[in-house]
C-alpha cells in the first residue's frame, strides 16, 4: 500500500545507492553470475530510477512521492538480500573504478 509522505525525498542517498547497484551489476557480470542474479541486481536499479524520476515530478504530499519512497525502500530491502558481512567490497570497487576510467577514455 502507498501511504502519502510529507518527507522530502533523499535524492543524494537514492543517487548513492544507484551507483551502488551499477557497481554490483558491473562486479556480478565480470565474476559470471547467472542472468537470474543479473536481473534480481537490474531490478533494483529500475525501482531506484523510477523513484528518482517520480520524486523529480511530485511534490512531498502526493501518491506520486509517496509511491517514490515505496519504490526506494523496495529496492533497499533487494539490495539488502544481496550483499552481507562475506560479501567482498573489493571487486564491487573495483568495478566502480573501472567504469570511472573507461568513460575518461
Amino acid at each position: 500500500m502507498i501511504s502519502i509522505r510529507a518527507q522530502a525525498f533523499p535524492f543524494e542517498a537514492v543517487r548513492d545507492l544507484l551507483g551502488v547497484v551499477r557497481a554490483l551489476y558491473t562486479s556480478a557480470k565480470a565474476r559470471g553470475a547467472g542472468r537470474r542474479d543479473l536481473a534480481r541486481i537490474e531490478r533494483a536499479g529500475v525501482l531506484l530510477r523510477e523513484a528518482l524520476s517520480l520524486a523529480v515530478q511530485h511534490e512531498p504530499g502526493t501518491l506520486a512521492h509517496g509511491s517514490a519512497w515505496k519504490k526506494a525502500e523496495e529496492a533497499i530491502e533487494m539490495v539488502g538480500t544481496m550483499v552481507d558481512a562475506l560479501t567482498p567490497a573489493r571487486p564491487i570497487v573495483e568495478a566502480a573504478a573501472q567504469r570511472v576510467k573507461s568513460r575518461g577514455n
